[in-house]
């Protein structure tokens, strides 16, 4: 989340800066500065942190599903394909999923399918269950649900892939307007002169940057809200 936080303040002082040298006004600059950090800090940040949750998780849950489907295949115990996806599973996920070796086996999948959160992982628990009451052959059983997984990940990683050119445009449009509006401060200094005079003109340059940071937020709300059937990204993480 450093890098949000980074890059959140070098955003911040570049539209201050240009507000300054466009509009030769200190406080459009102040203004712009101060409204930029906090919108960092006080939404985007927090949005990034629950879209960059959301996609960690998922990415450990279809590791833990996929590892226990292949561990219960070749052990035909679901104690041990449990025990063996878990301790598979990263740190990260260990700190999280804590003291709950003297739970029972039914416990222990309450208490991750409530930290996943996925629908994905709802359905593995039915494909469980069903293992469990009538056996089977686990691979085949679970071929779709592996599917959809491996599907879900590929449109993750394409959502990702589209973000980032999608910024790549962003950024360069934004960098030519803001070049735009300096360039004219400066090769066009008489006329600056007798606008800068003006009441209108400072009012100009501040809402200009204030539709540039609208548009940010913007782009930012569709980069984040990336749709995973079963997670709810109103409801407070744990």
């Amino acid at each position: 989340m450093n890098t949000i936080i980074t890059v959140g303040i070098i955003i911040s002082l570049v539209l201050g800066i240009a507000g300054f040298v466009a509009s030769n006004n200190f406080i459009v600059g102040g203004i712009i500065l101060a409204l930029s950090i906090i919108y960092f800090l006080v939404i985007a940040k927090p949005m990034f942190t629950k879209y960059c949750i959301k996609i960690n998780r998922f990415h450990l849950c279809f590791h833990f599903i996929n590892s226990f489907i292949v561990s219960l295949s070749i052990r035909n115990s679901i104690n041990s394909a449990f025990d063996s996806s878990y301790e598979l599973m990263p740190e990260d996920f260990h700190k999280e999923i804590e003291n709950i070796e003297a739970l029972k086996l039914e416990e222990k999948f309450d208490v991750i399918n409530k930290y996943f959160r996925f629908h994905a992982f709802s359905l593995f628990l039915n494909l469980i269950n069903i293992y469990e009451e009538n056996g089977g052959n686990i691979l085949e059983m679970s071929r779709h649900l592996l599917e959809e997984l491996r599907m879900t990940e590929e449109y993750i990683s394409s959502c990702e892939s589209i973000n980032k050119k999608k910024i790549m445009e962003f950024v360069i449009l934004w960098i030519l307007t803001l070049g735009i509006m300096v360039f004219m401060r400066f090769a066009l200094s008489e006329f600056f002169n007798k606008m800068s005079s003006q009441l209108f003109y400072p009012i100009g340059i501040f809402a200009i940057l204030l539709f540039c940071l609208i548009t940010i937020h913007m782009a930012i709300s569709k980069m984040t809200k990336l749709k995973i059937k079963g997670w709810n990204d109103h409801e407070k993480i744990k």
